[in-house]
């Protein structure tokens, strides 16, 4: 799901990796966890000019997250079914909006998650997903009515699983709307050109992810992406994970867990490469910008597919709450989480202001870098903005390509409003061990 394998060596220079052995959350330096590329390294550049001991720990897993948080990490950037298991724990420190001192039309400041929802900070996408958690989570207890998620954790990045190939367009799979007809389509078509026929680079490539390749294959015999109760087995799990196997000849996919390697193929020119990807939009979305290494997809020759539903990722940054203790380590905390994820959010400010060849705001410099779907409202008005788009101004000025580009960052609100397709957590470590066994069953068998 990140980009780390094409960006590793332009970051390691610019931040600090400590080892997890090498400090903890109760020393005086701060700790942000998160994903290998998951952040810009000029964003990381200047936060480590404002605060000297900072330092950037890399993980691979929500559930190493959930091992190593209470100890180790003073932020981390969790999906929301781990920001609850956290909160769960009594890990999680309630964040306070007015040290933010984010402005609205009126001249006032916002005070709590709540608040946030109706400042119109957020997209549309986002303040429906909010609101659609906020709803689920306090009948379940996790937080009071007068509270939201919005005080645990601020929104990072959105992703949805999605699909794209290259090639002369093919309309029936262009006009797809979810993952059964996609299936389908790719297993009937296959026999007339030899798109998905493996040669070569030429294969299927899926990022190698059990829970979310069991999130598209669940949706397809149930409602949603998370297991049902009664499938608890290897052999139940299997049973689901056949609705991807069974359209494939073995040699057909290629599995890899670095998103980096997915993009890298998928960016090449058709024919060269992958011929189409199973990954988040976010990461098609690079691979159609040339992934850093090719130039700017042809949009002919790179197509998306849109689905009504499928599998949905919010992350967002949590504060340790073993710091609350410390006013100012919390209000530099405050201050940092402003500076990636909220800054140029207050009325009047331009989030697309430079300065220089970079943006004044971070939360603007951070996206130009990650390019997944952001939850700010200036900045999604920005990249869809049809006279004058962030692709305009970055990437391109064909505007048959900068469509293609909008088409795959935007998410609508009405592909988050069913939360089932939100991944939840599987408390049982026999369940997840189980549907990793039966994924790599499946693996085998392509």
């Amino acid at each position: 799901m990140r980009k780390a394998f094409l960006n590793l060596l332009k970051i390691i220079p610019a931040i600090s990796l400590i080892p997890v052995t090498a400090t903890s959350c109760g020393s005086e330096g701060i700790v942000f966890a998160n994903s290998e590329s998951y952040m810009s390294d000029e964003v990381m550049q200047n936060l480590r000019i404002k605060h000297p001991n900072i330092s950037f720990l890399p993980y691979e897993t929500n559930e190493e997250i959930e091992n190593k948080f209470a100890k180790y990490y003073d932020f981390a950037v969790p999906s929301t079914y781990e920001l609850l298991n956290l909160k769960r724990n009594d890990q999680l420190a309630k964040i306070d909006w007015t040290k933010f001192n984010i402005k609205k039309e009126d001249g006032s400041i916002i005070r709590n998650g709540i608040d946030a929802i109706s400042s119109n900070i957020f997209s549309e996408t986002i303040n429906t997903l909010i609101t659609e958690l906020d709803q689920k989570y306090r009948e379940e207890g996790y937080y009071s009515t007068n509270e939201s998620i919005l005080d645990y954790g601020i929104p990072y990045f959105l992703q949805s699983f999605s699909f794209a190939y290259k090639g002369k367009a093919i309309p029936e799979l262009d006009a797809a709307t979810n993952w059964q007809t996609t299936f389908d389509l790719i297993d009937s078509h296959d026999p007339i050109d030899k798109r998905f026929t493996p040669s070569d680079e030429r294969r299927i490539a899926v990022v190698s992810d059990a829970r979310s390749v069991y999130g598209i294959c669940n949706s397809i015999s149930y409602d949603g992406v998370n297991p049902p109760e009664g499938v608890e087995t290897v052999e139940d799990f299997t049973d689901i994970y056949s609705n991807l196997g069974k359209h494939f000849k073995e040699g057909y996919t290629y599995f890899n867990t670095d998103s980096g390697q997915i993009i890298s193929t998928l960016a090449k020119h058709y024919p060269q490469g992958a011929s189409s990807a199973i990954a988040y939009n976010g990461d098609l979305l690079y691979a159609a910008e040339g992934g850093g290494t090719e130039g700017v997809t042809d949009p002919n020759e790179f197509h998306f597919c849109k689905f009504d539903k499928t599998l949905i990722a919010l992350d967002m940054v949590v504060l340790n709450k073993k710091d609350q203790s410390n006013s100012i380590k919390f209000q530099k905390m405050h201050d940092i989480v402003n500076q990636i994820c909220l800054s140029g959010t207050s009325y009047g400010e331009n989030i697309r202001e430079k300065d220089g060849d970079e943006y004044k705001y971070d939360s603007m410099n951070n996206f130009s870098f990650v390019a997944y779907t952001s939850p700010l409202r200036k900045v999604c008005d920005y990249v869809m903005d049809k006279n004058n788009s962030f692709f305009e101004d970055d990437v391109t000025e064909d505007p048959q390509t900068i469509k293609l580009l909008q088409d795959i960052y935007n998410i609508d609100s009405s592909e988050v409003s069913d939360i089932n397709y939100i991944e939840e957590n599987i408390s049982s470590e026999l369940v997840k061990s189980n549907m990793h066994w039966a994924f790599n069953i499946m693996k085998g068998k392509l």
